[in-house]
């Protein structure tokens, strides 16, 4: 092998000058990424409707309901009870949720 000679006070322009730079496994992913489609997401219209329904809960009203919930249960725990159920109602121009102890069905 020959040696080289490094010489001193060089930028790094300089010294980079004459490097050509091999295309590698990473940089070869990452474009293959970018240039990949994205794939579309078929949703059911189940999902749409869904979807559109959920628009209405921001996070701060789904963070609101379930520290709410996890309150209750909570409740019903220290009473003695399992689990408990979630009715929704309508009244008027308020919505109400309505919990009760679930029953627990008899085991054979």
């Amino acid at each position: 092998m020959a040696k080289f000679k490094i010489q001193k006070g060089l930028s790094d322009a300089d010294m980079m000058k004459n490097f050509k730079d091999t295309e590698n496994f990473e940089d070869t992913m990452l474009d293959m990424e970018r240039s990949a489609k994205k794939p579309v997401v078929h949703q059911s219209p189940k999902q749409k409707e869904d979807a559109f329904y959920r628009e209405f809960l921001t996070d701060k009203v789904e963070t609101l309901i379930g520290k709410m919930l996890l309150d209750i249960k909570m409740e019903y725990f220290k009473e003695g009870e399992g689990d408990f159920s979630i009715q929704v109602k309508r009244d008027g121009k308020n919505i109400v949720l309505e919990t009760a102890p679930k029953k627990v069905k008899p085991e054979k």
